[in-house]
Protein backbone atom coordinates (compact mmCIF):
# COMPACT_ATOMS: atom_id res chain seq x y z
CA UNK A 1 0.00 0.00 0.00
CA UNK A 2 1.26 3.48 -0.81
CA UNK A 3 2.66 5.47 2.09
CA UNK A 4 3.28 9.08 1.11
CA UNK A 5 5.87 11.28 2.77
CA UNK A 6 6.25 15.05 2.79
CA UNK A 7 9.49 16.70 1.80
CA UNK A 8 8.53 19.84 3.74
CA UNK A 9 6.44 20.51 6.83
CA UNK A 10 5.67 24.06 7.91
CA UNK A 11 8.19 25.39 5.36
CA UNK A 12 11.06 23.29 6.73
CA UNK A 13 12.72 20.42 4.85
CA UNK A 14 11.92 17.06 6.47
CA UNK A 15 14.78 15.05 4.96
CA UNK A 16 12.44 12.05 5.31
CA UNK A 17 13.79 10.45 2.12
CA UNK A 18 17.35 10.49 3.47
CA UNK A 19 16.27 9.49 6.97
CA UNK A 20 14.30 6.51 5.67
CA UNK A 21 17.23 5.41 3.49
CA UNK A 22 19.44 5.65 6.58
CA UNK A 23 17.02 3.31 8.40
CA UNK A 24 17.19 0.62 5.72
CA UNK A 25 20.73 0.88 4.35
CA UNK A 26 22.06 -1.97 6.51
CA UNK A 27 19.75 -4.33 4.60
CA UNK A 28 21.96 -3.64 1.58
CA UNK A 29 25.32 -4.52 3.11
CA UNK A 30 27.30 -7.51 1.88
CA UNK A 31 30.75 -8.02 3.41
CA UNK A 32 30.53 -4.50 4.85
CA UNK A 33 30.02 -2.96 1.39
CA UNK A 34 26.77 -1.37 0.30
CA UNK A 35 24.88 -2.96 -2.58
CA UNK A 36 21.96 -0.59 -3.21
CA UNK A 37 19.06 -1.21 -5.55
CA UNK A 38 18.94 0.96 -8.65
CA UNK A 39 16.32 3.24 -7.11
CA UNK A 40 18.95 4.48 -4.61
CA UNK A 41 21.00 5.80 -7.50
CA UNK A 42 17.84 7.17 -9.13
CA UNK A 43 17.25 9.16 -5.95
CA UNK A 44 20.78 10.54 -6.16
CA UNK A 45 20.35 11.41 -9.84
CA UNK A 46 17.06 13.20 -9.10
CA UNK A 47 18.82 14.98 -6.22
CA UNK A 48 16.38 13.53 -3.70
CA UNK A 49 19.17 12.31 -1.44
CA UNK A 50 21.61 14.59 0.28
CA UNK A 51 23.99 14.07 3.15
CA UNK A 52 22.20 14.41 6.49
CA UNK A 53 23.53 13.72 9.94
CA UNK A 54 20.17 13.29 11.63
CA UNK A 55 18.90 10.09 13.16
CA UNK A 56 17.21 7.63 10.78
CA UNK A 57 13.42 7.67 10.43
CA UNK A 58 12.51 4.13 11.46
CA UNK A 59 8.72 4.40 11.63
CA UNK A 60 5.85 6.71 10.79
CA UNK A 61 2.77 7.79 12.72
CA UNK A 62 -0.48 7.75 10.74
CA UNK A 63 -4.22 7.84 11.19
CA UNK A 64 -5.75 4.46 10.37
CA UNK A 65 -9.50 4.68 11.02
CA UNK A 66 -10.22 1.62 8.83
CA UNK A 67 -7.45 -0.47 10.44
CA UNK A 68 -5.76 -1.08 7.08
CA UNK A 69 -2.12 -1.14 8.21
CA UNK A 70 -1.29 -4.63 9.47
CA UNK A 71 1.83 -6.72 10.03
CA UNK A 72 3.11 -8.18 6.76
CA UNK A 73 1.45 -5.58 4.53
CA UNK A 74 3.91 -4.15 2.01
CA UNK A 75 4.89 -0.47 2.26
CA UNK A 76 5.42 1.50 -0.96
CA UNK A 77 7.44 4.59 0.03
CA UNK A 78 6.47 7.60 -2.15
CA UNK A 79 6.82 11.36 -2.29
CA UNK A 80 4.64 13.72 -4.35
CA UNK A 81 1.67 11.34 -4.10
CA UNK A 82 -1.20 12.01 -6.55
CA UNK A 83 0.93 14.30 -8.72
CA UNK A 84 2.84 13.92 -11.99
CA UNK A 85 6.04 13.97 -9.91
CA UNK A 86 5.00 10.94 -7.80
CA UNK A 87 8.14 8.94 -7.07
CA UNK A 88 8.92 5.70 -5.19
CA UNK A 89 12.07 6.54 -3.28
CA UNK A 90 12.77 3.31 -1.38
CA UNK A 91 12.33 -0.42 -1.86
CA UNK A 92 9.01 -2.00 -0.90
CA UNK A 93 9.27 -3.28 2.67
CA UNK A 94 6.88 -5.17 4.95
CA UNK A 95 5.21 -3.71 8.01
CA UNK A 96 7.09 -5.38 10.86
CA UNK A 97 4.70 -4.22 13.60
CA UNK A 98 2.17 -1.55 14.49
CA UNK A 99 1.37 0.15 17.76
CA UNK A 100 -1.59 2.25 18.77
CA UNK A 101 -0.64 5.86 19.50
CA UNK A 102 -2.74 8.63 21.00
CA UNK A 103 -1.79 12.25 21.60
CA UNK A 104 -3.99 14.14 24.03
CA UNK A 105 -3.71 17.90 24.51
CA UNK A 106 -5.09 19.47 27.66
CA UNK A 107 -5.04 22.96 29.14
CA UNK A 108 -4.57 23.36 32.89
CA UNK A 109 -3.80 26.59 34.76
CA UNK A 110 -2.58 28.22 31.58
CA UNK A 111 -0.21 25.38 30.71
CA UNK A 112 -0.69 23.27 27.63
CA UNK A 113 0.09 19.64 28.35
CA UNK A 114 0.54 16.97 25.70
CA UNK A 115 0.34 13.33 26.63
CA UNK A 116 1.50 10.55 24.35
CA UNK A 117 0.04 7.10 24.93
CA UNK A 118 1.46 4.07 23.14
CA UNK A 119 -0.57 0.84 23.26
CA UNK A 120 -2.77 2.37 26.00
CA UNK A 121 0.21 2.87 28.32
CA UNK A 122 1.08 6.42 29.38
CA UNK A 123 4.48 6.60 27.84
CA UNK A 124 5.76 10.13 27.63
CA UNK A 125 4.72 13.71 28.01
CA UNK A 126 5.77 17.27 27.40
CA UNK A 127 4.37 20.26 29.21
CA UNK A 128 4.95 23.77 27.92
CA UNK A 129 5.99 26.22 30.58
CA UNK A 130 7.70 23.53 32.64
CA UNK A 131 9.73 21.99 29.81
CA UNK A 132 9.34 18.51 31.25
CA UNK A 133 11.01 16.22 28.75
CA UNK A 134 11.08 12.47 29.00
CA UNK A 135 13.98 10.78 27.18
CA UNK A 136 11.42 8.42 25.61
CA UNK A 137 9.65 11.34 23.96
CA UNK A 138 12.83 12.57 22.29
CA UNK A 139 13.51 9.02 21.08
CA UNK A 140 9.98 8.73 19.62
CA UNK A 141 10.21 12.16 17.96
CA UNK A 142 13.60 11.47 16.36
CA UNK A 143 12.64 7.93 15.33
CA UNK A 144 9.64 9.45 13.55
CA UNK A 145 11.97 11.75 11.61
CA UNK A 146 11.45 15.04 13.46
CA UNK A 147 14.51 16.97 14.58
CA UNK A 148 12.96 18.49 17.71
CA UNK A 149 10.06 17.97 20.07
CA UNK A 150 8.77 21.39 19.04
CA UNK A 151 8.69 20.31 15.35
CA UNK A 152 6.82 17.14 16.31
CA UNK A 153 4.15 19.03 18.26
CA UNK A 154 3.88 21.73 15.59
CA UNK A 155 2.78 18.91 13.28
CA UNK A 156 0.72 16.96 15.85
CA UNK A 157 -0.93 20.11 17.21
CA UNK A 158 -4.31 18.63 18.16
CA UNK A 159 -5.67 15.43 19.67
CA UNK A 160 -4.66 12.49 17.51
CA UNK A 161 -5.37 8.76 17.39
CA UNK A 162 -3.54 6.48 15.00
CA UNK A 163 -0.78 3.92 14.60
CA UNK A 164 2.97 3.78 14.64
CA UNK A 165 3.88 1.81 11.53
CA UNK A 166 7.24 0.08 11.97
CA UNK A 167 9.48 -1.22 9.18
CA UNK A 168 12.25 -2.12 11.68
CA UNK A 169 12.19 -4.36 14.76
CA UNK A 170 11.90 -1.48 17.25
CA UNK A 171 8.85 -1.41 19.52
CA UNK A 172 8.08 0.92 22.42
Amino acid sequence: MILGFSTQINGKSTDFVEKIWASIEDKYKIDNKYIFPEMYYECINKKLLKLVEAKPKIHTIREDPKDRWKVGMMIDFFINVRTKKMFRFAPVLPVVSTQKVEIIITQNCGFRKRQVWIDDVFAIYYEYGHRVIDKGLLELVQNDGFDTIEDFFAYFNEDFTGKIIHWTDLKY
